[in-house]
């Protein structure tokens, strides 16, 4: 249901090498497909999946999660800035484009380790804020 072992790739800074001769809308486009294509392979869907199950695997994966209280709170964020206090939101929200891999990297801490680290939800917790 969930890949943790799954590295996301559209925020890196290697994407690019110095030498591409890219637009920052070049950029902007591939860090796009890539962010997608990151999606697609943390939940383990196929591309006509994505919008018919996203639902049902965000629900599934809330019930797991939903545990671990920092990460609560950080769903709690996340839709209030949608005038909300709906958990489930909430996470639908962390998987928006400047939030995903802070949330994967939280994800994947509390599925092999049981627990999330300060450090990893604090940073987390400050995109939230910087997010519109």
């Amino acid at each position: 249901m969930y890949n943790s072992k799954y590295e996301c790739r559209y925020h890196k800074d290697d994407v690019f090498l110095a030498t591409d001769e890219v637009t920052e809308d070049e950029k902007e486009y591939v860090r796009n497909i890539l962010y997608r294509e990151d999606l697609l392979n943390i939940f383990y869907f196929e591309e006509s999946d994505l919008f018919k199950k996203f639902d049902e695997i965000i629900y599934e994966l809330y019930n797991i999660v939903s545990g671990e209280t920092g990460l609560r709170e950080c769903m709690k964020q996340a839709s209030a800035k949608l005038i909300s206090e709906d958990e489930e939101l909430g996470l639908c929200i962390l998987f928006s484009y400047n939030l995903m891999h802070h949330t994967h990297a939280c994800i994947c801490e509390y599925l092999e380790h049981g627990f999330i680290q300060e450090s990893t939800l604090q940073t987390l917790r400050n995109e939230i804020n910087q997010a519109n």
